[in-house]
């Protein structure tokens, strides 16, 4: 526990600084950890007898959130429509290579690019909102503070298990608790950047509530979406760079469901 909680003091504030300058400085920390998680993601899929396109995969997630950063989203899809073509073109030499599965390894390129690439650059689509520092200032802490809530609820009393053969610590105990620390945590950051920081952030207390639901609800799925791949590979953990915390795919597993989300009740919604 010493460790991770050293490990948590030393990333918070360095989270805190990008999200704060946003811009150019935000964007390569956001394209280096996509690459890094696609990098693990590759490697997990290795380890189930999958063979994915890695040059490509490690390509297209960093082109995808570059295209992200700079352009709209024509661009966007344009590059997801190349990296799809270069993935089908890779694996059809693949198989005139003797690779006896590979539709398989073609859906394994295609889930990195779209699941790590796609979802994962909305990190930098939230923070290049109108307000985008505190929006993101806003939904990253929910996260945080919901997934806090869900672990000690359910470390601590949580009896009634959510997804036992995925995650057999979830319990629905701690899913519940999680869902209102969200709404609570959402509820109170928005309340702490208006009156304190006089962010000006316009939503009401009730699309803050909502805000903190939605993104809370959704965002275990993101946690047992990488447990089944972990549990399929065998894999405790995603990777070790982060000491008690495991690897990037594991700290950012819960934001590419919390950004997209986000993004979307933000610019539709409340703005």
């Amino acid at each position: 526990m010493g460790q991770r909680t050293i490990v948590a003091a030393i990333l918070t504030p360095l989270a805190v600084v990008a999200i704060y300058l946003g811009g150019i400085v935000y964007s390569i920390v956001i394209i280096i950890l996509l690459a890094a998680a696609a990098w693990e993601y590759s490697q997990l899929l290795k380890k189930v007898a999958l063979h994915p396109c890695i040059p490509l995969i490690l390509g297209g997630v960093i082109l995808l959130s570059v295209f992200r950063a700079l352009f709209d989203f024509d661009y966007l899809a344009a590059t997801l429509t190349g990296m799809i073509f270069g993935g089908a073109i890779y694996h059809i030499y693949q198989f005139e290579r003797g690779d006896t599965q590979p539709s398989a390894d073609f859906g394994a390129t295609l889930s990195a690019l779209f699941y790590i690439g796609f979802l994962g650059s909305y990190l930098i689509s939230l923070r290049g909102l109108a307000d985008g520092r505190w929006w993101t200032f806003l939904v990253l802490p929910t996260v945080w503070i919901a997934d806090t809530g869900a672990y000690l609820v359910g470390s601590t009393i949580g009896k009634h298990k959510l997804a036992p053969k995925t995650s057999p610590n979830k319990t629905w105990e701690g899913y519940l608790a999680g869902v209102i620390t969200g709404v609570l945590g959402s509820l109170g950051l928005l309340a702490l950047y208006n009156q304190v920081f006089q962010a000006g952030l316009a939503i009401s207390t009730l699309e803050a509530a909502l805000l903190g639901l939605a993104i809370s609800a959704f965002i275990p799925l993101g946690d047992l979406t990488e447990s089944f791949i972990k549990r399929q590979a065998g894999e405790k953990d995603s990777g070790s760079i982060f000491p008690g915390h495991g690897g990037v795919f594991d700290r950012l597993d819960s934001l590419f469901w919390a950004a997209p989300i986000g993004y979307y009740l933000i610019l539709h919604l409340f703005q």
